[in-house]
């Protein structure tokens, strides 16, 4: 294999800013991600393109068909490469759109990498305009200790027809595991689609029988009551250090779909060195989003929310938010990871004569990611971490829902606070773009038992899409729950309805008994959506209550 980097390699090996240290200590350096941008075109046969038609991922019920294709790269040539399409909610697409692809080179040719790499994955990042999230944030993890996949960007074409600008991103595989701990022999485990620890989640990799066996020494370690048994048993089988660091970083970033806040784009690796598991974000994004956001936000993950209650680990989790702005959350390190991204972007377009027509959408599209990065700084100062408290029912049973924040997919929506009479408030959404979802949401922390999430709502014009099997239209829902179809069309105030059951872990048939039958709070994120094509809906804030039945 050639390299299509030459003197331009040695020339940006000057240029890069003292890259992120891995979990071993290590600064790491690839001609992979820190050399000239690539142009990746994707060949394939008439059979593989019929194979994949129909195929997105997450949209075709989790079924992922693989094929065979052959990859060019600079001056790079690949054979007998496995591909899929991969995404979930947000980022799936079907193939004759912006499809994401998963890339395996040694899958059906033994021994085949790509720099080392076996695994590689060409994201789409349709919920990110600028292209820049993956990046930055990677770069921040790797820096300051905790482990995941590098990114870089790409231009991608499937046999000539151009896809646009994508970011690559490294593979959970072997060569990562090796870079960043001492044995890669582990149980690597992906955290699925909003999953937790409480589920046997699928194994990746690693040796000896799948029992699930660490997990569920974690999930027993988090569910003891006693706080003081819980971070001692946490302490020899998690590495609560890391977990602190990467806690602190979906905080600063406004990660709402990280680990912490959501149980989504995670990975876990049981250390053989130390028997601890090791959490490490990937699927970042969807950061920003709202950058005035609370610096004390809800814990959806069960680790999070079970470790941070403790008010000695909260103190920890504020000094580490606070000591970050002295190493990656900062306007130096942002601006550095930004401007050789961007010059290695508008190099490579120059050079395919795309620059004029690509680059004034993608320069405007990242300096709003700035501008929000630095809103987000500005509006830190210092903050502290506080655990959320239990919410209060009034003697009928009823909670008022105070604080929501705004939440999209990356589809061109509008969500504001509305005034309706008596000065009494709502919370709208508008959509302009085919398959926009939008949402409010509100974290809060519930006891074990049933309850019912309620309010009003009307809407204007609206054209449902069924999105995902999530419901269609404007609707209330939980977090990772499914509803029926909402309000389509015009409506008046309509009343509107959801009940659902906070209560113990999941059995499963290793861990038949779960520990936390007690009446622990658990994090749960209340939802008022619009699923639609086009059209508005307003809530009425001062109807979105919770009830206990």
């Amino acid at each position: 294999m050639i390299s299509p980097f030459r003197s331009a390699w040695t020339f940006a090996l000057v240029l890069l800013l003292a890259l992120p240290r891995s979990a071993k200590g290590e600064i790491t350096r690839e001609e992979l991600f820190d050399g000239p941008l690539l142009h990746w075109d994707i060949q394939l046969t008439r059979a593989a393109i019929q194979k994949l038609r129909g195929s997105s991922g997450f949209r075709s019920g989790g079924q992922r068909p693989e094929v065979s294709c052959h990859l060019r790269a600079g001056t790079n040539f690949w054979t007998d490469v496995a591909l899929h399409i991969k995404g979930a909610a947000g980022s799936s697409r079907p193939f004759d759109d912006t499809p994401a692809f998963t890339l395996n080179f040694g899958k059906l040719h033994e021994g085949q990498t790509c720099w080392g790499h076996r695994k590689l994955h060409l994201n789409n990042s349709v919920q990110d305009a600028g292209r820049m999230d993956e990046l930055l944030a990677s770069e921040m993890y790797l820096q300051s200790g905790v482990p995941t996949p590098r990114a870089t960007h790409a231009i991608v074409s499937v046999n000539g027809r151009r896809l646009g600008v994508y970011v690559l991103k490294g593979g959970w595989d072997k060569a990562f595991l090796k870079s960043h701990f001492s044995s890669s022999k582990g149980n690597l485990y992906d955290g699925g689609f909003v999953q937790d620890i409480d589920s046997n989640l699928q194994r990746d990799s690693g040796e000896g029988e799948p029992d699930w066996s660490d997990l569920i020494t974690l999930r027993k370690a988090n569910n003891l009551d006693s706080s003081s048994d819980r971070l001692t048993a946490l302490g020899q089988c998690l590495d609560i250090d890391r977990f602190i660091t990467l806690t602190a970083l979906q905080i600063l970033l406004d990660d709402w779909d990280g680990y912490a806040r959501n149980r989504n784009n995670y990975r876990i690796y049981t250390d053989p060195s130390s028997a601890r598991s090791v959490f490490m974000p990937h699927g970042m994004d969807q950061l920003w989003r709202s950058p005035q956001n609370s610096f004390s936000p809800r814990f959806s993950g069960q680790i999070a929310s079970r470790l941070f209650s403790i008010p000695e680990m909260a103190t920890q989790l504020s000094a580490r938010m606070k000591n970050l702005t002295n190493s990656v959350f900062n306007a130096g390190f942002v601006d550095t990871v930004f401007e050789k991204a961007q010059a290695r972007l508008f190099t490579a377009l120059k050079a395919e004569r795309r620059l004029e027509s690509d680059e004034p959408y993608l320069r405007q599209a990242m300096n709003d990611t700035r501008s929000r990065i630095a809103v987000r700084m500005a509006t830190f100062e210092g903050s502290s971490y506080a655990p959320p408290a239990p919410v209060k029912f009034d003697a009928s049973g009823y909670a008022r829902l105070t604080h929501w924040s705004r939440s999209g997919d990356g589809t061109p929506a509008k969500l504001n606070f509305g005034s309706l009479a008596k000065g009494k408030k709502s919370l709208i959404i508008q959509t302009f773009n085919e398959g926009s979802t939008a949402s409010w949401r509100s974290q809060t922390a519930l006891p074990n038992g049933r309850y019912r999430f309620e309010g009003r709502a009307r809407t204007k014009d609206v054209t449902g899409v069924n999105d995902f099997g999530r419901g269609t239209g404007a609707g209330l829902r939980i977090s990772g729950s499914q509803r029926g179809n909402g309000l389509q069309g015009t409506h008046d105030w309509t009343s509107l309805s959801i009940e659902f059951e906070v209560g113990p872990g999941k059995k499963t048939q290793d861990d038949p008994e779960p520990d936390n039958q007690d009446n622990s709070l658990q994090e749960v994120s209340l939802v008022a959506e619009l699923r639609a094509d086009s059209g508005e809906v307003e809530f009425d804030l001062e109807s979105l209550k919770l009830k206990r039945l």
